[in-house]
C-alpha cells in the first residue's frame, strides 16, 4: 500500500480482526515521511444481478435505476433523497435475494411501491412508461387506488372510534365516516 502523503511504499505495523471478523484492520507506517494510518480490508460484496424477461442476466446498475425513476419523478414534488432511498431499498433487496438475483418484474414492482408511497404522479408516470401494455397500467392503477381506499378506510375507522368516544359529536349532527366515504365515492 502506498502512503497517502508521499506515495512511497508503506509497511504494516499491526494486523487485527475488525467488525467481528468481517474485516481486517491494518496499522501502517511510511518509512519515508513517518506518516501512520489505518486501513480496513473487507470482502467485496457479490454483484447483484437483474434477470430480464428473456432470461438474460444483467449486472444491477443503481445509476440506471436512479435515472429511470428520476425521469418518472421529473417536475414532481419528490426529493433526490427520496429517490436514493428507493434505489437503496432495491439494491439491498437484490443483494439479499437468493443468488443475488432479482427479476426485472420484481424491480419494477419495488419501484412502483416506493414511488406510490411518495407521489401519485410519479407512480403513474413510471407505470405508464415501464409497463408494456395498457392492461398492466390499468392493473397498477387499480392496485394504487385500492391502497388509497385501504388507507382511507383505516383513517375512517380511526375517526369512527374517536366519534364513538365523543358522544357529543354525534349529537351535534356531524356527518358519520360511513356517509362521508359514500359521498366521496360518488364524486
Amino acid at each position: 500500500m502506498d502512503c497517502p502523503e508521499c506515495g512511497h511504499q508503506t509497511r504494516t505495523l499491526e494486523t487485527r480482526k475488525a467488525d467481528d471478523g468481517a474485516a481486517v484492520r491494518r496499522r501502517r507506517e511510511c518509512p519515508a515521511c513517518g506518516t501512520r494510518f489505518t486501513t480496513f480490508e473487507r470482502r467485496a460484496p457479490a454483484p447483484a444481478w437483474i434477470v430480464k424477461r428473456g432470461g438474460e442476466r444483467q449486472p444491477f446498475d443503481a445509476a440506471k435505476l436512479r435515472a429511470a425513476i428520476g425521469r418518472a419523478a421529473h417536475k414532481r414534488p419528490v426529493t433526490p433523497a427520496q429517490l436514493d432511498a428507493i434505489v437503496g431499498r432495491i439494491e439491498l433487496a437484490a443483494e439479499l435475494a437468493e443468488r443475488s438475483e432479482l427479476t426485472s418484474e420484481r424491480v419494477r414492482g419495488l419501484c412502483l411501491e416506493g414511488l406510490g408511497e411518495i407521489d401519485a404522479g410519479a407512480y403513474l408516470q413510471f407505470a405508464g412508461v415501464e409497463l408494456s401494455d395498457f392492461g398492466s397500467v390499468r392493473a397498477a392503477l387499480e392496485r394504487f387506488e385500492a391502497r388509497k381506499v385501504g388507507d382511507r378506510d383505516a383513517i375512517s375507522a380511526a375517526g369512527s372510534v374517536r366519534e364513538g368516544e365523543d358522544a357529543h359529536s354525534s349529537e351535534t349532527g356531524s356527518e358519520s365516516s360511513e356517509s362521508r366515504r359514500q359521498r366521496e365515492e360518488s364524486i
